[in-house]
């Protein structure tokens, strides 16, 4: 388990100052890679074993925004394996009191292959914190009613990570990139959920389709290289 103080940056936030989804996908991506370090987990070691984690699904809901300058106090921990599946929870606190929550879904994949690794066979006895906690409920997909197409996306070298495939963090901002007239001024993101269907790589061209309702936005992503779908996410807006 990690407690941590995180400072929302300047470069993290949105016209209005709000943070940004990727943002603070980043911070806990970042602040998660310690707790694992902290019990000799580190990404070395894991490569070394041609081993690394992959998420396959993660969900926020926030009380209010985060604005820049701000401190907010963040846990994390590995809360529990189930089968293959890695649940990994996120509380954020400000004052003592809890003002948002994140649930995100691990596996444990081959780097070489991405066939996929059982728990048990990795060499490292990983720590289930085991708490009641007011996990987000992330379904398998989306309903795709209404979804209309809306831009491409080519994957860049900017948007890799060490797994050399697009970082999940930057799914969240091709997500917020694609909600009709969202521009960041007079609405924040409130929530957001992201189903990880199959890795994007470099020069590979998503296809990008949302639907529209009052308040939500859901975005698809189909990756035009693999014929394979890549994500969906659902964001929820409020005014700010």
């Amino acid at each position: 388990m990690k407690l941590t103080d995180m400072r929302i940056s300047s470069f993290d936030v949105l016209p209005n100052g709000t943070a940004k989804p990727s943002a603070l996908m980043r911070y806990m991506q970042q602040y998660a890679r310690e707790d694992c370090d902290s019990f000799g987990c580190t990404y070395p070691f894991m490569r070394g074993l041609n081993t690394v984690f992959v998420v396959t699904k993660l969900g926020f809901e926030l009380e209010r925004p985060f604005r820049e300058g701000e401190t907010v106090q963040m846990k994390t921990y590995n809360n529990s394996i189930t089968g293959l599946t890695f649940d990994r929870e996120f509380e954020f606190y400000s004052g003592g009191r809890e003002i948002g929550h994140c649930s995100s879904f691990w596996v444990l994949v081959r780097y070489d292959t991405r066939a996929l690794v059982r728990p048990r066979d990795f060499p490292v006895d990983f720590e289930c914190c085991g708490l009641e906690h007011k996990k987000i409920d992330i379904p398998r997909s989306f309903a795709a009613e209404g979804a209309l197409p809306r831009c491409e996306r080519l994957v860049r070298v900017s948007d890799l990570d060490e797994n050399n495939h697009l970082n999940n963090c930057v799914y969240a901002d091709i997500a917020v990139d694609s909600i009709p007239g969202f521009t960041g001024v007079s609405e924040w993101v409130k929530g957001l959920k992201v189903i990880f269907k199959h890795e994007a790589r470099l020069g590979e061209t998503l296809a990008v389709s949302t639907a529209e309702s009052e308040g939500k936005s859901v975005v698809f992503a189909h990756n035009t290289a693999t014929d394979q779908p890549c994500f969906e996410a659902e964001l929820l807006r409020e005014k700010y």
